[in-house]
């Protein structure tokens, strides 16, 4: 059975530290390490899965972070300020610009004269790796690669000359944007949001099943996380049971956890617990009381379309 302290469900403390930049010098000037850290502590705080520590009163921390990033150093010694450090590394950043000449055809179907005018087209990539170190022990528990994308256009401007369609007659182009720092930052947020899903279940909040009721012969859970845990109707989530089995090479018992059953929170929703369905009914006689449950976070497949084909447009 959870103990007193688990079934209060407190959020970890978590300090999320400037990203290394890696001499990038793109990095550098969008000030990208510091922008993504941002990022990483939104996901954290808007999902409400962490108490976020003010990285600049884990100077210490910091040092002692990158020293075990470099295999140099045990375990941090310092004061107890969070439960989980996040760092990482920044392997890519880019800001690359594309002129594309414009163009007029006639639709055959209407006659319609058609014109696209000339256009530079802004793209952005960013790429790197997350890591999450277990304080005190300062070791790595968990780790994500991250990669994003950042595209927009804008067509060309002209001084002088005159325009027949997309023919520009006379006249200079103007140039394209040689440094777009916005851009590069978004292309990082995109990165972030591309592993959000695995931050998010990493950190996802974990309950404990408290109550069982059984109407019309379906049955409803209760669960002591709710509406101040960030917890809404539809999420997902997944029960661990939890057995006890005997190591057959050292015959000494063992705790051993998994997977029993998956379903949804429904609708009564209170403050600090919620009820909960299971998605197979025959699952149901597997769950016992004090089982765990964990929030299961997955990726938007609309999201994730749109995102492409935003892209493809520019």
């Amino acid at each position: 059975m959870p103990s007193e302290e688990n079934l209060e469900g407190k959020a970890p403390k978590v300090v999320v530290f400037e990203f290394d930049e890696a001499n990038i010098e793109i990095a550098k000037q969008a000030d990208l390490g510091n922008s993504i850290a941002k990022s990483i502590e939104n996901v954290l705080s808007t999902n409400r899965l962490a108490e976020i520590v003010d990285r600049k009163s884990a100077a210490k921390l910091q040092k002692e972070v990158q020293l075990a990033e470099m295999n140099k150093t045990g375990a941090y010694k310092g004061p107890r300020i969070a439960d989980y450090a996040i760092s990482g590394a920044i392997s890519n950043a880019d800001y690359a610009s594309k002129y594309s000449s414009g163009s007029t055809y006639i639709n055959p179907k209407n006659g319609q004269v058609i014109s696209t005018p000339p256009r530079y087209v802004y793209t952005s990539n960013v790429a790197g790796n997350i890591k999450v170190f277990e304080l005190p022990s300062l070791q790595v528990v968990e780790s994500f690669e991250m990669k994003g994308k950042n595209v927009r256009s804008e067509n060309v401007q002209s001084n002088g000359g005159i325009s027949l369609g997309a023919i520009k007659i006379g006249g200079e182009n103007v140039a394209g944007t040689a440094r777009d720092d916005g851009m590069v930052r978004k292309a990082g947020g995109d990165a972030v949001d591309e592993a959000s899903t695995d931050i998010k279940n990493f950190f996802a909040k974990k309950g404990y099943i408290l109550e069982k009721r059984t109407l019309d012969g379906k049955s409803i859970f209760k669960i002591n996380i709710g509406s101040v845990d960030g917890i809404k109707h539809g999420d997902k989530f997944e029960v661990i049971g939890q057995y006890e089995t005997q190591n057959p090479i050292t015959g000494k018992s063992e705790i051993e956890r998994r997977v029993i059953a998956t379903g949804r929170v429904s609708q009564l929703i209170d403050p600090k617990n919620c009820w909960i369905v299971l998605d197979d009914k025959n699952q149901e006689s597997a769950v016992r009381l004090g089982d765990i449950v964990k929030i299961k976070y997955t990726k938007s497949v609309i999201k994730s379309a749109l995102k492409v084909a935003n892209n493809l447009i520019q």
